[in-house]
C-alpha cells in the first residue's frame, strides 16, 4: 500500500482501522509497521475526526419526522404482514402437536409445522430499537 493509497482510504473508511473492510486491513497493518509518517496519518486523522465530533452542534430532528419515519418503517414492514389464522386453524394447528385426543404425539413435529405460525409475528409496537454507535 502506498501513502496516497493510505490517505484515500483514510478520506473513505476514516481513521477506525478495524471498521475498514478487511482486504484493507492486512496492508494498512503492514504499512503502519513499516513507516512512521503513515502513522502520523492516522493520528492526523483521529484527531481531525475527534475536532468534527467535537465540534457538531446537538440536533433535533424537526417537529413530526421520527413519527413519519416510523410510519414509513412499519408500513413497509407491515405491508405483506398477514393476521394470525382463525381460531378453528389454530386448533387444526394444535392437532399437529397433541393429536386429535390432546395427547402429545409419538413423534415430534417437522420444524417447518413448529414453525409455521411464527412467521406471522408482527414486529414489537411502542418500542424504538437504536443501534448503539461504534467505539473502539
Amino acid at each position: 500500500m502506498t501513502p496516497e493509497e493510505l490517505d484515500d482510504l483514510l478520506c473513505q473508511y476514516g481513521a477506525q482501522l478495524r471498521a475498514w473492510p478487511v482486504e484493507h486491513q492486512r496492508a494498512v497493518t503492514a504499512l503502519l509497521r513499516a513507516s512512521p509518517q503513515a502513522r502520523e496519518r492516522v493520528r492526523e486523522m483521529r484527531r481531525l475526526e475527534a475536532m468534527i465530533a467535537d465540534d457538531a452542534p446537538a440536533l433535533e430532528p424537526p417537529p413530526g419526522m421520527l413519527e413519519r419515519v416510523e410510519r414509513t418503517l412499519m408500513g413497509a414492514a407491515l405491508k405483506d404482514w398477514k393476521p394470525a389464522a382463525s381460531a378453528s386453524a389454530r386448533g387444526a394447528s394444535a392437532s399437529v402437536f397433541f393429536g386429535s385426543s390432546g395427547a402429545a404425539p409419538a413423534q415430534p413435529p417437522s420444524s417447518a409445522a413448529a414453525n409455521s405460525d411464527t412467521d406471522q409475528i408482527p414486529p414489537a409496537r411502542g418500542r424504538r430499537q437504536v443501534p448503539e454507535p461504534h467505539r473502539d
